[in-house]
Formats: C-alpha cells, sequence, structure tokens
C-alpha cells in the first residue's frame, strides 16, 4: 500500500505534467518586444553604441513603467550612466532613415538591443517606479483628419503619414493600435462627419467588430501654413475622457495623443511594488487540469508575486494571492485578459476577497 509521501509525489508529477501539456491562454494582446529598443545610430563604433545604449535603456524603461519622468529618478540616472551593463544583446540592422552626423546627413543604421524582463523590473522597483506587464489592452484609433480641404478617416491601408508615425510613437510607449479598413461594413456604421464630431456612440457601434478593450477617437484639422489643432477622447477609465491641444507640426499632436493615453492606461495597469494580499475563489474548477491552468494563470500575472493554494472543493479553488499596486489593478488586469468574471467582491481582515467564474 502506498505512503502518504508517494501519493503526494504522484500527484505532484502529474500537475507538473498538465502544467507543460495545458498551457492556459488569455484573451489579451501580449505586446511583443517590450524589452526590446530600437535606437538610430550613425556607425557601429563603441562611442555610438555607449550612446545608443543609454537611449535604448531610456526607451524600454519609460515603456515598461509607463512613466515619461523616469529621468528625473536618481536611481535610474544612476543607471543610465552604466546602461552598457543592462542589456544582454545586441545587432544592427540597415535602415533607411538619415540622420545627421558630424554636420553633415547620413543614412543611419538600426541598433537594436535586448534586455531581461526580470533585470528592467528590478531596476524599476529599486527606482520605487511601477512595472506595466505585456498584457496590455488593444485600442482602437478612430481619427478624422484634413487633407486638401476634405476630411478622411485614417485606416489601416492609408498612406498617409500619420499613420506610421502613430504605429512608431505607440510602439516606443508599449501601446497596440487598431486602426478600421473601411469597408462597406464600416461603412453603413459610421461616417465621416461622426467621427469628426466624436460622436461616441457611432464609435462604439462601428467598433463593435474590431473587439478592442479601448476605444480612441479625435479629430485633427492640420491644413497648410496653419497651426495644428486637435481634439480626442478615450473610454479607457470606462467613461470618456477629453484632451485638446494645438501645435505647429502634426507629428508633435500626435505624440501628446498618444503620451497622454499612455500615461491614463499606466495609471489603470502598471503596479507599484507595495504588496498585499489577496483572497480568490474561482468557480468552474472540476478537475486537476483545471486547477493546474488557474494556478499557473495567476502565477504568470504581472502583479502576483506569489500563489497558494487554500483548498479545493468539487467544484472550485480558493487562492491566496500576494500581489503589487492595489486590489483594482489586479481586478482590471483580470477583466483585460477574459479568462475569468467577477462575480462577487468584499473584504476581509488580510485583504481583498474576490470570487470569479471561470469562463468557458
Amino acid at each position: 500500500m502506498e505512503n502518504v509521501t508517494e501519493i503526494k509525489t504522484k500527484i505532484y508529477l502529474i500537475f507538473t505534467l498538465l502544467l507543460i501539456l495545458f498551457p492556459f491562454g488569455s484573451l489579451a494582446k501580449t505586446f511583443e518586444d517590450l524589452y526590446v529598443a530600437e535606437v538610430l545610430v550613425p556607425n557601429e563604433t563603441s562611442r555610438e553604441l555607449l550612446a545608443g545604449s543609454r537611449a535604448g535603456l531610456a526607451q524600454v524603461l519609460v515603456r515598461v513603467s509607463g512613466s515619461r519622468a523616469i529621468q528625473e529618478n536618481k536611481v535610474i540616472v544612476e543607471a543610465l550612466n552604466k546602461s552598457d551593463s543592462y542589456y544582454y544583446q545586441y545587432g544592427y540592422e540597415s535602415s533607411d532613415e538619415l540622420i545627421f552626423f558630424e554636420g553633415d546627413l547620413t543614412r543611419a543604421l538600426k541598433l537594436r538591443l535586448s534586455y531581461e524582463p526580470s533585470v528592467i523590473a528590478e531596476l524599476l522597483r529599486r527606482a520605487d517606479l511601477p512595472v506595466w506587464g505585456s498584457n496590455r489592452p488593444e485600442v482602437m484609433v478612430w481619427l478624422a483628419y484634413m487633407e486638401n480641404r476634405e476630411r478622411h478617416i485614417l485606416d489601416e491601408a492609408s498612406r498617409s503619414e500619420l499613420l506610421s508615425f502613430l504605429k512608431e510613437r505607440a510602439s516606443e510607449r508599449g501601446i497596440s493600435l487598431l486602426f478600421p479598413i473601411l469597408d462597406l461594413t464600416d461603412a453603413s456604421r459610421i461616417s465621416v462627419p461622426e467621427v469628426w464630431g466624436q460622436f461616441h456612440e457611432k464609435v462604439e457601434t462601428a467598433s463593435r467588430r474590431y473587439a478592442p478593450e479601448i476605444i480612441l477617437t479625435g479629430r485633427l484639422y492640420n491644413e497648410p501654413n496653419q497651426p495644428v489643432e486637435g481634439r480626442w477622447s478615450h473610454n479607457g477609465f470606462g467613461e470618456w475622457q477629453s484632451g485638446e491641444g494645438v501645435t505647429s507640426v502634426a507629428e508633435d499632436l500626435l505624440r501628446e495623443i498618444i503620451d497622454r493615453l499612455a500615461d491614463d492606461l499606466a495609471s489603470l495597469y502598471a503596479t507599484d511594488s507595495v504588496q498585499g494580499k489577496v483572497e480568490v475563489t474561482v468557480e468552474g474548477v472540476k478537475d486537476l487540469r483545471k486547477y493546474a491552468e488557474i494556478n499557473k494563470y495567476f502565477k504568470n500575472l504581472s502583479p502576483v508575486v506569489s500563489s497558494t493554494l487554500k483548498y479545493m472543493e468539487p467544484n472550485f479553488s480558493r487562492f491566496e494571492l500576494r500581489i503589487e499596486g492595489q486590489p483594482e489593478q489586479f481586478i482590471e488586469i483580470v477583466r483585460l485578459d477574459g479568462v475569468l468574471s467577477i462575480v462577487k467582491r468584499s473584504s476581509g481582515e488580510d485583504g481583498a476577497l474576490l470570487i470569479y467564474k471561470l469562463e468557458d
């Protein structure tokens, strides 16, 4: 007859095998190359590599922390002064971009630097800065703009420089953008004047087919020899937040739109180093395989430091999670993934008590 130790060992081996064979997927968009920086440099000299590594580290730290103010932090300033000790891999690619070097225009090289996520996270924690994980909301963009005195909607196939600039800046801030394809379905649901007028109900209806987590809508008045005026809004906080601005060039206004959006989303999803506990009950966990999936899912969430099973019943499991950040941020990150739907929330002596249902 098997003893208790042998039985526990077999259960552990089965559990480990289940984690390998049945990975648990989420519905959230994983931002690729979160820890990869791209910097334009004039050549492959050690001097330019050092300068590029400083710019690259700053780029990744802004993207992962969600904060543009990193260079005001003493710990980050010290790290930037030793930037060549933080990347683990680098390489060069050709580029069509031209940059000034020693007073002349020269064709740039693209320097790619890769960083270990754990190293970046540890640096940000030492600097008391938040960490924003790779699972990030996709943002649907409805932007109306003026060109040759006519209004247009920026679409995925547009040749406008506005599209490439928006995508580039969004990538720098770690945001995935979606643009409409403007086919007959889109045309039947929304018009250029409705995007220009920022009719939110119409924009929401037209966005449903794309299933984004967040919608950004705006208009850009950018006629030649005139100041560029813009108005925009997004629903990242569950209700519409608006902004406006006037600049001399369109790129500056688009940069401001993306930066404000990224700042807002970071305040919602990026977690600080303050730790707390949440007790999570998950309904619909009917077998060991489901338990293995849920446990692995929790451990892979960016705010979760540790996950401990408190007990398991035939139809549910209860976990004690140690998290970084606030319970509200944990709840929002889980909502974004679409794996679990919240049933109830209450407060206990040691932290939040959450009940979730496993989605089919």
